[in-house]
């Protein structure tokens, strides 16, 4: 079982661990107890979180997290063809691609000077979800540990959850307003980078504006649908009073007890201050 530490709930997770034949590399699976428990809660038509670890041979690891409602495996599955197929323009394959062609060349004995792919860890980091809370997670996690402008070795190109939903409006690479998936995402992604090459490094402008407190706050509050920044900071003062979630709720007219509970646990809305 594993024990986050800075939550109270204990939550149990069965570890799976494999061994590529084709790169001689361990791979571990980590998968929450209740999605394969019998007789549990059907999980069909809901979202699952996951993350994606790439280990290397210099010590380092590369994170990368998504949300889907189709198979984790099979997200995996399209992620290692698209990485092997060094077509795709975006960091996690074109990082996978790299890091598995220098372990091949170790494997047949070709001397390279760069890091090799070490092992693989995929973890399901949520189950059951609906549309908000998935969101909410992804945009959570991707901008703790893994958007490729804030972390080193983060392989998320672009903010997660509906972050990630603005940023292919400013790019203009959605028209409508929509809801989609993250594979849905890459995909738009993919397109638009191989339609203008020049895009696939890092924008240094494009980071420091999201770094902006004033710009990001007025990006993940823009939406109607979204909390405004002061309901964001008023949650955050009822519960550093010590009021209950039910409490908060009460006063800030939400009625929805997971939305303010995943901002007072800091899970969402974690840019505005």
């Amino acid at each position: 079982m594993t024990n986050q530490r800075d939550e109270k709930e204990i939550s149990p997770v069965v570890f799976i661990v494999m061994q590529s034949v084709t790169l001689n590399i361990p791979m571990r699976v980590e998968i929450p107890w209740r999605a394969l428990i019998k007789g549990g809660r059907d999980l069909r038509g809901t979202y699952s979180v996951y993350a994606h670890f790439l280990f290397s041979s210099d010590n380092k690891y590369y994170a990368y997290y998504g949300i889907t409602k189709r198979g984790w495996n099979t997200r995996f599955s399209e992620h290692v063809k698209c990485g092997i197929s060094d077509e795709s323009k975006r960091l996690f394959p074109k990082t996978m691609n790299s890091l598995i062609q220098a372990k091949l060349s170790e494997m047949n004995n070709i001397p390279v000077n760069v890091p090799k792919l070490e092992g693989v860890v995929t973890s399901i980091c949520a189950v059951g979800l609906n549309t908000d809370q998935a969101m909410d997670t992804e945009e959570y996690l991707v901008d703790k540990y893994s958007l490729s402008s804030k972390h080193e070795y983060g392989l998320n190109m672009i903010p997660g959850g509906y972050e990630g939903i603005r940023c292919l409006h400013r790019l203009a690479i959605l028209k409508e307003p929509m809801h989609i998936d993250t594979e849905e995402r890459e995909l738009l992604l993919e397109k638009h980078l191989k339609e203008h090459p020049q895009l696939g490094i890092p924008n240094p402008g494009v980071a420091a504006k999201w770094n902006d407190p004033q710009y990001a706050e007025a990006v993940i509050c823009g939406n109607e649908n979204r909390l405004k920044a002061e309901q964001v900071r008023q949650i955050r003062y009822l519960a550093a009073i010590g009021n209950e979630i039910d409490v908060i709720c009460a006063k800030v007219e939400i009625h929805d007890f997971e939305r303010v509970k995943r901002v007072v646990k800091g899970r969402t809305y974690s840019r505005i201050q």
